[in-house]
């Protein structure tokens, strides 16, 4: 039986602040928090980490389920932020090597991060290096061959958010790195969205409204807005 999780004293690391762009408001309503949330384990968890943690928001969502975790950003506001709610923070930049031990969590939250990490396939490769065999990694990201992204290109436009993301994921791609490092696919939760039933029900269901629901893993490709991902490193023979 696992040993009751124990998370480190709250504190925030020394660090100067150079990432205020980074910092934005904060919203426990975004869609990939919702989709996220349900790849959660229903039980209480090893120490585990939400790594890009913004204000706290899926570690405030994760703990209606009795899920106590720790957040790392690279703001320090965030962390800050994070820190206020009750869950020790720590401000690292994730293109860095990790500060934690070999095999030392339990599980990984990865919650549109990684298209604004250059040096991903490093950072996926040191995920998979502090998680624990028979740990886990959800991770969430933009598709950017959504069928909406095919019209922009189609049309002569750049893929949205350039310049604020550095790296564009497909399924393709983005299943390699997992993979190349040892990851393997447990599960998904990832989610489209409808322009005409948004526009027929926001009458009803308001101005901010917008009709989101789970893809199929064989329509991933086209009609996933955002991946949403498990994966577990396994445990070896």
């Amino acid at each position: 039986m696992a040993s009751k999780p124990t998370n480190p004293k709250p504190e925030i690391s020394a660090h100067v602040d150079r990432w205020s762009d980074l910092v934005r408001s904060r919203d426990l309503d975004r869609p990939w928090y919702r989709y996220a949330y349900t790849l959660l384990p229903n039980k209480e968890l090893e120490r585990w980490m939400d790594m890009g943690c913004g204000q706290g928001e899926l570690l405030q969502h994760a703990n209606t389920k009795g899920l106590s975790g720790f957040g790392l950003d690279i703001t320090r506001h965030n962390a800050e932020s994070t820190l206020r709610l009750g869950f020790p923070s720590l401000v690292t930049d994730l293109n860095h090597p990790l500060p934690f031990a070999s095999d030392s969590l339990g599980g990984i939250t990865l919650i549109e991060v990684i298209e604004h990490v250059i040096q991903a396939e490093f950072l996926i490769r040191e995920l998979y290096r502090v998680i624990r065999p028979g740990g886990w990694l959800i991770l969430t990201t933009p598709n950017v061959v959504h069928w909406t992204y095919r019209f922009r290109a189609l049309t002569g436009h750049a893929p949205k958010q350039e310049g604020y993301h550095f790296r564009f994921f497909t399924k393709k791609s983005l299943n390699n790195i997992l993979h190349d490092s040892g990851f393997t696919l447990q599960s998904h939760a990832s989610f489209g969205k409808n322009a005409l039933l948004t526009h027929l029900l926001r009458p009803i269901k308001g101005p901010k409204y917008k009709f989101r629901y789970l893809v199929p893993q064989i329509a991933e490709s086209l009609l996933a807005q955002h991946f949403v991902w498990k994966l577990e490193k396994p445990i070896s023979n």
